[in-house]
């Protein structure tokens, strides 16, 4: 029995929130998202996949139906699947210290796992912009040839949290850096804390 087939036989009953045409109820139903594993770490594999949808189309206590066939549910707006590996990874945080797993480049969404392969070109592409920064910890700049100037940089609400990335980036500019990286090195819902590389031209 595939969802498709289950949400279907659903649309005789009311959405669970709002009020939606036949129309839009059976186009989410055309539409709905699926990833085969999930790309996204913490997360453990269901045994047919993972649906993304907005559930608020389809009748109350619809996903226990489904999760009882064997797919985990995603909501549609919080979940994006990998164009290089087809599995899935969150968009959405879910709680403060929360980090991307994937980057998009061009509309095109790399999970870390498919990234870690092409690395060297992704730290390429953030170079030298101090409102950019690896977020991957996956990732270590130094095994690309990449020195750590400082990683005791700190920006938040905290007192001395007060790390510009710009002002940072003019300083080591002047002082002969020409290839500057930033990566964020802790997420918390009042800081960032932040580490400092640079990639020697020899």
């Amino acid at each position: 029995m595939t969802p498709e087939y289950i949400l279907s036989k659903s649309l005789c009953r009311p959405a669970h929130c709002g009020e939606y045409t036949p129309e839009a109820r059976q186009s989410e139903i055309e539409n709905i998202g699926f990833a085969s594993e999930y790309a996204e770490p913490g997360y453990a594999n269901p045994a047919k996949g993972i649906l993304f949808a907005d559930w608020n189309l389809f009748p109350r206590d619809i996903d226990r139906l489904l999760e009882f066939y064997g797919y985990e549910i995603g909501w549609g707006d919080e979940w994006v699947v990998c164009d290089g590996c087809g599995r899935a990874v969150r968009t959405s945080p879910d709680c403060y210290s929360w980090s991307p797993s994937y980057t998009c480049q061009d509309g095109e969404i790399t999970c870390t796992d498919c990234l870690v392969g092409d690395a060297e070109s992704y730290l390429e592409g953030l170079e030298n912009n101090p409102r950019a920064a690896l977020s991957i910890q996956a990732i270590d700049p130094g095994e690309y040839g990449y020195v750590l100037i400082s990683g005791r940089y700190e920006a938040g609400f905290h007192p001395g949290q007060t790390d510009d990335p710009e002002e940072v980036y003019t300083e080591l500019v002047v002082g002969g850096c020409r290839r500057v990286l930033f990566k964020i090195e802790e997420r918390s819902q009042f800081y960032i804390r932040f580490s400092v590389w640079n990639r020697p031209e020899n």
